[in-house]
């Protein structure tokens, strides 16, 4: 039987540190997301990953599952909100999300153009098909991040989540 995770979590802007650029801070929340994933996998019985694709914690949960695959029986599943999802990103973040999609093991398009719902549509979807959530937390009680976990909790579903504040301060 097929058991689902999902990934919810912040774009770069949301971390309480320069995304990418404070170097010791970055790589500790990149292996407790993979600590996480591992958790699923051995813990949870996890066997299929649902990341939504934005820039930022979605883009690193599923890099993290594609290196995983080559040590455990896992699957990538991309949940894209929109067809133009990357239409204002930088050309190094597109590469990185199409190299992405193209070794997903599977893709579905929630949205068939671009909705101002269609985001938190596709973590309605992730969150109702997932048994357990990741989620990636700065503390604040809004936005994106904040709704899925609060929709996650309203679903009686398990929620992991990793405190970007705890031990950074």
């Amino acid at each position: 039987m097929i058991k689902n995770c999902c990934c919810t979590g912040h774009r770069p802007k949301g971390f309480p540190y320069r995304y990418g650029k404070d170097k010791k801070r970055h790589k500790e929340y990149l292996k407790q997301l993979k600590q996480k994933v591992l958790l699923a996998i051995t813990e949870y019985g996890i066997t299929n990953f649902i990341s939504g694709m934005a820039i930022g914690v979605d883009l690193d949960f599923a890099e993290i599952v594609l290196k995983l695959r080559n040590k455990y029986t896992i699957t990538l599943e991309c949940a894209i909100p929109c067809p133009n999802q990357t239409l204002k990103w930088n050309s190094a973040d597109k590469l990185r999300y199409e190299n992405i999609l193209e070794r997903a093991d599977e893709i579905n398009l929630i949205s068939e153009r671009y909705i101002p719902e269609c985001m938190l549509k596709r973590n309605r979807y992730m969150v109702d098909k997932s048994e357990l959530i990741i989620a990636v937390f700065n503390g604040i009680e809004q936005g994106g991040t904040w709704y899925t976990i609060n929709y996650a909790k309203s679903k009686n579903k398990i929620i992991e989540i990793i405190d970007l504040n705890k031990g950074n301060k």
